[in-house]
């Protein structure tokens, strides 16, 4: 593998080398037919893996004009895309200081110069530069685009939500949950606060997130979280019983927030109630881990078992089901008995015969079947079987 990254990046600079070379060829034919030594040097550079110093005698060389631009814009997006922003932006950095260029190519150096920063983390510096591109009208979207993940890296959500409006109104692509998903983000941001102005501003963003998705199990969540803020625990246990029955797939998400609310209303068993209800329809790691693990609520051994005898019995368990119920055997929750061999024979049986037996060697295609050409790569031969790449990566050694 290392052998293989080191030969693309050695042909990625040779290809860098040649396109130079050309650049160079059509600058200096006016007055020579030789090759510059500089060139000559530089190409010793390259092959002595000194590339720093190769990259300064390009730089230096080629004189920068309207032919030669273009290269320099290619080598610093090679240097960029390798992870060498440094370089990048000297080499972009470099360019933008040149008087002559025209003001197309100055655009397109500056945009690629906030590429580099973006990269490097330098997110002011990057910010700075889309903004000032952002009425361009070449690059509109392309710009706002960076910027809204600028500030979703910044939680500068009010900024991200005004630019996701602007690229939902150029590009006409529904970004709605996305821009929901902000304003419940401004909502936890008020929440945290917890003070009376930082409620009612969690009011009006949660409004705005729900105007925007209406079925969003998030802003439903934190609706019933304001009102369990406000001490309106009715209203609150209204609110996630909603999440209960709109959403039963993630109602696992509120069974804190539900047991909460019941303490405080002084209807515990009102809540244990529920857990039975509830357990019957939702898969036993999603119950045991949320119950025990988060809220420390204390399940029978019996109980837990029947959970994951329900399971087993009714559905195709997952293999986090299958892990977690071993752990609990190993534990001796739950008993090892013939009906816990029947339960993991049964989930083994199920995964075995959905398992992509054969990989290409070569790309990484996966297949049930067995093919002697890859049908993703093309390549011959490259099939093997998943099995046997797992014994020659071990550390199984033959006993002599």
């Amino acid at each position: 593998m290392y052998i293989a990254i080191s030969t693309i990046i050695f042909f990625i600079i040779i290809i860098s080398a040649i396109l130079f070379y050309i650049s160079i060829k059509s600058f200096y034919k006016k007055n020579t037919n030789s090759i510059p030594v500089e060139y000559l040097q530089s190409m010793n550079y390259l092959l002595s893996e000194q590339h720093d110093k190769a990259l300064d005698t390009f730089m230096s060389m080629v004189s920068v004009n309207q032919d030669t631009a273009e290269t320099h814009i290619i080598l610093g997006n090679l240097f960029r895309n390798r992870g060498e922003v440094d370089r990048a932006i000297r080499i972009h950095q470099n360019l933008i200081a040149r008087p002559e260029l025209k003001p197309e190519i100055r655009q397109e150096c500056t945009l690629e110069l906030a590429k580099d920063y973006l990269k490097a983390g330098f997110l002011d510096r990057a910010e700075l530069i889309f903004v000032r591109l952002a009425n361009d009208i070449n690059y509109p979207l392309q710009i706002l685009q960076y910027l809204k993940e600028i500030y979703e890296q910044e939680k500068e959500w009010e900024k991200a939500i005004e630019i996701s409006v602007k690229i939902q109104s150029i590009d006409g692509e529904d970004i709605s949950d996305v821009i929901s998903h902000y304003y419940c983000e401004l909502v936890e941001l008020e929440l945290s606060l917890f003070n009376d102005d930082s409620i009612e501003k969690a009011k009006k963003y949660v409004n705005k997130a729900i105007s925007y998705n209406n079925n969003s199990l998030r802003a439903l969540i934190l609706i019933g979280n304001i009102s369990y803020e406000n001490k309106n625990y009715t209203d609150a246990l209204n609110k996630y019983m909603i999440v209960h029955v709109k959403h039963p797939e993630q109602a696992y998400l509120v069974i804190g927030n539900l047991k909460k609310t019941y303490e405080k209303l002084n209807l515990d068993d009102n809540f244990f109630s529920f857990i039975k209800n509830f357990s019957k329809r939702r898969n036993p790691v999603e119950m045991y881990s949320n119950l025990h693990n988060e809220i420390g609520l204390d399940i029978s051994n019996s109980e837990i078992s029947e959970l994951y005898e329900n399971e087993f019995r009714e559905g195709n368990p997952s293999l986090p089901i299958l892990s977690e119920y071993l752990d609990l055997i190993s534990k001796n929750i739950i008993a090892f008995d013939n009906i816990s061999l029947r339960n993991i024979k049964k989930c083994v049986d199920i995964y075995s015969s959905k398992e992509n037996t054969h990989q290409c060697q070569n790309c990484g295609f996966n297949s049930v079947t067995h093919y002697w050409q890859c049908p993703s790569c093309q390549e011959w031969s490259s099939i093997k079987k998943n099995i046997l790449n797992k014994l020659e990566s071990s550390t199984y050694v033959i006993p002599k």
